[in-house]
Formats: structure tokens, C-alpha cells, sequence
């Protein structure tokens, strides 16, 4: 059986610690011992009755002292008796690394920054998010969980599954997308994480912050599963590519489904709608439990599902265009969602990503103090939020209804809207 190298846990263990602390640096301004303490949570062999491990951890031990780089401290000042701690020997280190085989934290860091500069120009986001971790290194700060020092090269592996979220044209599922980058369909569900936290943080688009990974990677056209678009209420539409007899005959009326039908992702660019039956309104609906008991005449409901994806983007993109080029009178677009921080942004970012000038419905003044008494108490957060957002000149309509929810410190979700 080989003997279990005591000696080298504890060297590591108080290398860690010197990597750690001002002392490493240089920066301590009284002197400073690094030491590991013996105990039965560190190193519990050394308490164990049953066994003789503690003579080899002397030995082992004792061995280290001798060669200059721990000095051992034993209870009761009785040497060879119960080990207290073991304090490094700063003076020491460079031995002891290549006596471990182990990289110094600096050396670690350099190889870090050259990783850096290698893998900068690709992409804003990859920018910024290499600036970061350069920054932290030089404030000798930590960069984890974005960067690991130990496996610089693991740094260019995620810049370049960055690199291929940021770029993607196509939808893609999942799994495609992984083998495309590993030759391997599950790889990437292990890497997406990450990646998906460093967009997050990084990406200059407030309105990707509080999505998760599944939904950011929506935003690329990436796809755990098939995406879908929930449509209900007045139209008729069939699927092709020409208006035909043969498909104005097989139209299929949204009427006939009063729970609403489902598009796959795949389907949507083939809808053709019937510009005689157009509805007078189209209205997005952030949450399902709204979306499923909306029921106005003449109207096509769509669930948006909190924020929107691609997908639903598209979708609302190409229906906008047929109403455009209609001979109907104008249909109008509008959004019902939470009357809070997250609703008002959904509305925002709807407007800005499909430059369809969608209307608010059901978020204003009258609507907040209808349903007053089921709101919800404002977080100091949401309070600096709607302060911000009541500067903003795109919520200009809004500054009304933004100083009475901050007056009166509520917020509504949609659900307790009566429809």
C-alpha cells in the first residue's frame, strides 16, 4: 500500500494560504505567519486511536523541518509529543513549489493575462469581460468564478463558445449546437452556464440581466427544445408559400380554438394571414394565466411569456408587416404586462427589438388605482428603478403613473387584473 503523503497536503494547504494573503504580495504591514493548524477537522488520521498514521506524519513532517521549510509547534512545548500547527517558511517557497510541482499563483496569473491578450478583438462582450478579468488580477482580486488561474487554456475554449453564442444567425438546437463546437451533442449543456452569466453581466442590454440560461440562449437563437407561439382569439391563416385556392379554402380560423393553438418555431415563417379577416387589435400578454383567460372581441392574443425571444419577435415582425401591407384598416398593436419595474421594460425593449410601436394596455393610472389594494410592497430596489426610469424619455407617458406607485409603494402583476 503506498504511504499517503501528509506532508504534501499540508504544504499545499499552506501555499494556499501564502497565495492568499498580503504576505504574498507584499503588502502586510506586520509580520505575518501562515500556519496549519492540527486538528481533528484537518487532519483527522493523526487522532485516529486505531491506527499508527501519526508516526508517519511525524516522520513525514520532521522530514520537512529539517530541510528549513515548516517549523513545527507542539502542545506543551514537548517535541515529538501532540502537533499543534505547522507554520511555512516563507523563505522558502520557490523551494517548495518544485518540490510540489506546482506553479507559483504569479506564474499561474501571467499565463492568465497572455490567455487575455490572445483571445481580445473578437467581440465587445469578450472584451469587457476580459477587461474584468485583467483588472482583478492586477488588484490581485479573485476572478472566479468567470476565469480560472490553474487552466488558462480552458479560458480560449469558453471564448470561443462566447463567441459562438454572440455570432449565431440560425436557430439551432441545443445539442447541434454543442457538436458543432465539441464533436460531442452534450458537452456545452455542462459550458452554457457559464458563458450564459458572463453575457448576462457583460452585454451592453439591460433587458438580458434577469434572464436564465435557457432564455438567454433564446435571444440567440439557440434552443433547448423547439420553440413555441401561443396565439388565440380573431384571424385565419393558412401555412404555405402562395395564396392559393387550394389553401384560402383550408384556412384555419382562430376562432375555432377558443384555448388558443400553438406555432412551433419552425412553422412560423410559412404563416400566411387572411388580410380580410385581420383583427382590429393585436396584444401581447406577458403572463399565461392572463393570456388563457383574455377573451376581447376582435382581438388576437399573443403570450409573450415574460421577456420575448427571437422566435416571438419574428413572428410579431411578419404579422406586423402582413397588417402593413393590407388593404384593411390599421390594426393595433399594444402590450399588457406587470405594472412594475420588469413590465415597463418588457414594453420598452418589445418596441425597440421588433420597431413595432406597440401600445401599453391596462398600465396606467386608472388600471393602478382600480386594483390598488392587490398590489404588492415596492423593494428598495424597484423604488431606484422606477426613480430612474421616471427620467428616462422613453417612459415620459409613464412619469405620472411611476410617481404614484412610488407614493403610494406598490406594484401590481397583470393577474389581478379582472378581464
Amino acid at each position: 500500500m503506498a504511504v499517503r503523503r501528509y506532508d504534501e497536503k499540508i504544504l499545499n494547504s499552506l501555499l494556499d494560504k501564502y497565495e492568499g494573503s498580503l504576505l504574498y504580495t507584499g503588502r502586510n504591514r506586520r509580520r505575518q505567519t501562515i500556519s496549519f493548524a492540527v486538528t481533528k477537522t484537518t487532519l483527522p488520521e493523526y487522532f485516529d486511536e486505531a491506527s499508527l498514521q501519526y508516526e508517519t506524519i511525524h516522520a513525514q513532517l520532521g522530514e520537512l523541518e529539517q530541510k528549513g521549510y515548516i517549523q513545527l509547534v507542539w502542545k506543551n512545548r514537548k517535541p515529538g509529543h501532540i502537533l499543534e500547527k505547522c507554520i511555512l517558511c516563507p523563505e522558502k517557497a520557490e523551494e517548495i513549489y518544485a518540490l510540489l510541482h506546482r506553479l507559483p499563483k504569479a506564474e499561474k496569473e501571467a499565463r492568465l493575462l497572455a490567455a487575455c491578450e490572445e483571445c481580445k478583438g473578437k467581440h465587445p462582450v469578450i472584451d469587457l469581460y476580459l477587461d474584468w478579468v485583467e483588472e482583478r488580477l492586477h488588484a490581485q482580486e479573485s476572478v472566479r468564478p468567470y476565469a480560472d488561474p490553474d487552466t488558462p487554456e480552458k479560458l480560449k475554449e469558453r471564448c470561443d463558445l462566447l463567441l459562438g453564442i454572440l455570432n449565431n444567425q440560425e436557430e439551432i438546437f441545443l445539442r447541434e449546437f454543442s457538436v458543432r463546437f465539441w464533436k460531442d451533442s452534450k458537452i456545452a449543456e455542462k459550458e452554457l452556464g457559464g458563458a450564459a452569466s458572463i453575457i448576462t453581466r457583460f452585454a451592453d442590454d439591460e433587458t438580458l440581466r434577469g434572464l436564465d440560461t435557457e432564455q438567454l440562449l433564446e435571444e440567440f437563437g439557440i434552443y433547448k427544445n423547439p420553440s413555441w407561439v401561443m396565439i388565440k382569439g380573431s384571424g385565419k391563416f393558412w401555412m404555405g408559400d402562395s395564396r392559393n385556392k387550394f389553401r384560402e379554402s383550408n384556412a384555419i380560423s382562430l376562432a375555432d380554438f377558443p384555448g388558443g393553438i400553438g406555432l412551433s418555431s419552425g412553422d412560423i415563417r410559412c404563416v400566411r394571414w387572411d388580410a380580410a379577416s385581420l383583427p382590429a387589435r393585436v396584444i401581447t400578454i406577458e403572463n399565461l394565466t392572463s393570456f388563457h383567460r383574455w377573451k376581447e372581441v376582435d382581438t388576437m392574443a399573443i403570450y409573450l411569456g415574460g421577456y420575448h425571444n427571437q422566435v416571438k419577435r419574428t413572428f410579431l415582425q411578419i404579422l406586423y408587416r402582413e397588417c402593413q401591407i393590407s388593404e384593411s384598416e390599421g390594426v393595433t398593436f399594444e402590450h399588457f404586462g406587470d405594472i412594475d419595474c420588469g413590465g415597463f421594460r418588457i414594453w420598452k425593449n418589445l418596441c425597440e427589438k421588433t420597431e413595432i410601436p406597440f401600445r401599453t394596455r391596462f398600465m396606467d393610472e386608472a388600471t393602478y388605482f382600480k386594483y390598488l389594494e392587490y398590489g404588492k410592497s415596492l423593494t428598495p430596489h424597484d423604488r431606484q428603478e422606477l426613480e430612474r426610469m421616471a427620467e428616462e424619455p422613453y417612459f415620459a407617458a409613464q412619469k405620472g403613473l411611476f410617481a404614484a406607485m412610488l407614493r403610494c409603494g406598490k406594484k401590481l402583476e397583470q393577474e389581478c387584473i379582472r378581464l
